[in-house]
């Protein structure tokens, strides 16, 4: 049985002035382990003897709040990859998924403590790193190195 598994969920904007724009959560310095980097709308770790679907929703809650997990129509979520990667010396799988919010349910949002306040709205012009690239994360658009892949092909189709 696979133990090592994550999920992120990858949301796009479909109404509004910020239509067609990616968003991404980043890690406040409250975050001890690699501040200031981003990451998926939310993403986390699946527990033992959890399964995919229901990590995405307990995630959902913890990191969006229960206003927007209650909104949110799931139905919407589509699996886009299955990415394996080696995290402490140890194989992971990523469950990486992809959907559509309105701009109306995006301001039910409220983030968790360990992000900044504000999402980070990307395009296909944004300047986006890997870790790899050394970027300063404070002052740049930084993601670890799988999800940086992942967004890449997410923002060219693929």
């Amino acid at each position: 049985m696979e133990k090592n598994k994550t999920i992120s969920v990858w949301l796009t904007i479909i109404s509004g002035r910020n239509k067609g724009k990616i968003i991404l959560q980043k890690r406040s310095s409250a975050n001890k382990t690699f501040p200031y980097i981003c990451q998926a709308t939310w993403a986390g770790k699946v527990k033992i003897g959890e399964d995919v679907e229901s990590a995405i929703k307990r995630e959902c809650v913890e990191e969006l709040g229960e206003s927007f997990f209650n909104a949110f129509n799931f139905l919407v979520l589509k699996i886009f990859s299955e990415d394996k990667f080696i995290m402490n010396g140890a194989e992971w799988t990523c469950y990486n998924y992809v959907g559509d919010i309105s701009n109306k349910i995006l301001k039910l949002i409220r983030l968790h403590s360990e992000a900044l306040p504000e999402f980070i709205l990307i395009d296909s012009d944004s300047e986006i790193f890997p870790v790899k690239s050394e970027k300063n994360s404070k002052n740049n658009i930084v993601l670890f190195d799988d999800q940086y892949k992942v967004l890449k092909e997410i923002i060219n189709g693929n």
